[in-house]
């Protein structure tokens, strides 16, 4: 009988320590989320279109919307 009350009070040590240290990780998880509020973003690696490239003059990204080409006309001269 001895043996039986023993498992019971360690597991009730067991359990109060489990729930303790669920209830302290919660409450720093929601310290880390209310002073995070400064920006819009959830996070991750930021992500700019199109890559920053250092290209030579001239050359262009393929699909790319801002990039205008210039067509050289050539002059004939008679």
């Amino acid at each position: 009988m001895p043996v039986i009350l023993l498992d019971i009070i360690l597991g009730l040590i067991l359990y109060c320590a489990c729930l303790l240290f669920f209830i302290m990780r919660e409450k720093r998880q929601q310290d880390r989320d209310n002073h995070n509020d400064e920006g819009d973003d959830e996070g991750g690696l930021p992500v700019s279109f199109p890559p920053d490239f250092d290209l030579p003059p001239g050359v262009c990204l393929p699909d790319d919307p801002r990039a205008k080409r210039i067509i050289e006309t050539e002059e004939i001269f008679a």
